[in-house]
Formats: C-alpha cells, structure tokens, sequence
C-alpha cells in the first residue's frame, strides 16, 4: 500500500516518543532542530491569568510585610522565636489547591464582610500541635505522626487563625477597613465546599520554623474576593507612574542652542476712532504717553514674557528687561 509505513519508520516514530527530547514544531510544520536550546512548557487554557506580574510583585511585596508582622506576634504569644517566610504566592484553581493540602490537617474558613467569597487557611497538623502545646506551657515538640487535632487544640488554635485574619485585613488598611472572622473548620480537604473546582485561588505558602522541623501554612483566597482590592491597587499604581512621569526634570540638551526663536518688542497703543485709523497715511504721527517706553513688552515666539524699558545704547536702540510677565492660569 502506497504511503504506508513499513516497520523501520514504525521503530524511528516510537523512538523519538519515548526519547529524552520532544520534538517542537514550526507554525509552518517545520521542526526546529535537535540542541536549539528551545523548551515546550505546558500551559492549562482553562485557568485564566487574572493578574498580572507588577501586581503578583505588588502582591508578594504587601504579603512579605504580612508574614514578618504575624511571625512577631506568634513569637509574643507563644513565648519562643518561630521564623515564616514566604514561599510562594500566586494563581491557580481550586482543584489544584485543594489537592495541595494535606489528610488530616487543620483548616479554616474566614470571611471578609467587606468582600465576597470564602477564604481558606491550612495549617499544617504537625505545626498546630507544635502550637498549641506551647500556648499550654510545653515546650513546643513537634509530634511524630500527623494526626486529627482534638477539640481542645482546635479551640486554642482559633486564637492563632483570629491574628492571622486581622493582619490580613490589615494589609488592605490604606485601601478601606476590613474585618474578618472565622466561619468553619476541617480536617479533610475532601469535604470542603468552598468554591468551585475551576475557580482562579491567590495561593499564598508560608513556612514556618516551629522547633525542630520545618511545616506550611497556606492560605487561599478566591479571585473574585480580592478583585475589588486588586482594582484599586492597579489604579494606585497608575496615578504613582503618572506622577512619576510628571515629576521627571526636564532636562536642556546642546541641540537646542542653535534653534532661533524670534524676539520682539512692542507697545501697547492707546485707544484711537476707526475714522482716525482709516485717514492713516505715511509720516503721519501718532501721540504715545511718556511712560510708554518704561512699559515695553518683549514677546518671545509670541507669548509675552517680559516687559522692559526701551532706550539707546552705543548708538543702537536696546531694551532692558526691568520684570517678568506670568502667564495667565488656564480655568
């Protein structure tokens, strides 16, 4: 059969599938050659970008201050140095946030009055244990094994959730007041009904440094809860470029001392009828008040900008420039 592949076309195919290296195409079909230093990245069309670089950048800067401030008040409460950073912060859907969180953990749902949307914050079982036993006067030992958190822990662990919230809603203070408060727990990802798996998550991991081991907290908070926020954010920083631009000194550059402007001095006359105009012939006279020539005005490219006192000098008709005209303020 013509054009049918024969086994050594079979064998080739199936090499360069299951090689190292995939083969990237052209838009015209071509390959691009072996070693071009080109990468194929996957990419999900299904989970749309909603924020840009400069506002991720905005975001981790705003969220940096938040983990230094909180991982203080940790300390204070519990009475020993406990170390966060942040690990990442950034957009992805519910389904693969979810699945990020770990069974049986500790999680808490936190609503912001002021804005739509449930907020989720995950602390990992190991750290909570860690936590709580130093609220109760133990020395913080991390335990061996995750496990369910008892309803005691729980209960002492909501004074840890309640500082984290506060400082979030703190973060947006400039922007308006924001209060939050806690409005459920669980244990099991599985079961949370927070959202939908499609919907765009800012995820935020934090990693904390409780006693010998090093555990996550992660908090997620759907786009369209942070939308309101995001907006103004994106307009702050369109006035802050707009002032910088307009702030920027002018600077003089040597070309333009070889541009001719045109200079004149001129007066202002007095009053005369149209009948007197239009009898007007050459030599005649025209009466001017004495104190005409103190009050010269100099025009530059046409726009008055000085006025001066006309006279002579070595023989030439000079003026001297005696003050400067203010331009008139646009309504």
């Amino acid at each position: 059969m013509a054009g049918a592949l024969n086994q050594t076309d079979i064998d080739r195919l199936v090499a360069e599938a299951s090689g190292g290296e995939s083969v990237i195409y052209r838009p015209d079909g071509s390959r691009f050659q072996q070693g071009a230093g080109i990468q194929a990245k996957p990419f999900d069309f299904r989970t749309p970008i909603h924020l840009a670089e400069a506002e991720l950048r905005r975001l981790r800067t705003l969220h940096a201050g938040f983990i230094s401030t909180i991982s203080a008040r940790f300390s204070s409460l519990l009475r020993a140095d406990m170390s966060l950073k942040l690990v990442r912060l950034l957009t992805m859907p519910y389904g693969k946030f979810a699945e990020s969180m770990k069974s049986p953990t500790h999680i808490s749902l936190f609503k912001i009055d002021q804005l739509p949307g449930i907020g989720i914050l995950e602390i990992n079982p190991r750290l909570a244990i860690s936590m709580t036993n130093r609220m109760l006067g133990g020395r913080g030992v991390t335990a061996e094994e995750e496990r369910y958190l008892t309803e005691i822990e729980i209960a002492l662990l909501e004074e840890i959730v309640d500082i984290i919230v506060q400082e979030w809603c703190r973060l947006w203070k400039e922007d308006r007041a924001l209060s939050g408060r806690q409005v459920g727990h669980e244990s099991n990802p599985r079961f949370l009904q927070a959202c939908s798996q499609d919907t765009v998550i800012l995820a935020l991991t934090i990693e904390a440094l409780a006693g010998d081991s090093v555990e996550q907290i992660q908090i997620g908070v759907p786009y369209n809860m942070l939308e309101p926020i995001v907006k103004k954010l994106h307009a702050q920083r369109s006035r802050e470029m707009t002032n910088a631009a307009d702030a920027k000194p002018q600077q003089w550059r040597t070309s333009y001392n070889q541009i001719s402007v045109p200079v004149i001095a001129d007066w202002t006359v007095p009053g005369v009828n149209v009948s007197d105009i239009l009898a007007l012939r050459i030599g005649d006279l025209i009466e001017m008040p004495k104190a005409t020539l103190n009050s010269t005005r100099v025009r530059i490219a046409n726009a008055p900008r000085f006025t001066a006192q006309a006279g002579t000098e070595n023989g030439h008709v000079a003026i001297q420039i005696t003050s400067e005209i203010q331009p008139a303020q646009k309504p």
